[in-house]
């Protein structure tokens, strides 16, 4: 199942569950990024980061 996560100042899309804090995850753009506190909203994170881009576009291949 395909999800966003965000993930080091971007966010990222998935495929599978996304990891819990300090955990990492292959992003659809390729990159291996790690999940930090402030990434998960139920820890008090935000959802302001900007879309990865490249991950947008595989997104949007595999629909």
């Amino acid at each position: 199942m395909l999800r966003w996560q965000q993930a080091e100042g971007q966010r990222h899309a998935l495929d599978g569950r996304a990891p819990s804090e300090g955990g990492a995850f292959d992003a659809l753009c390729g990159k291996t990024v790690t999940v930090r506190r402030g990434d998960i909203p139920d820890l008090g994170g935000h959802w302001f980061d900007p879309t990865c881009w490249d991950c947008d576009c595989a997104w949007r291949a595999r629909l």
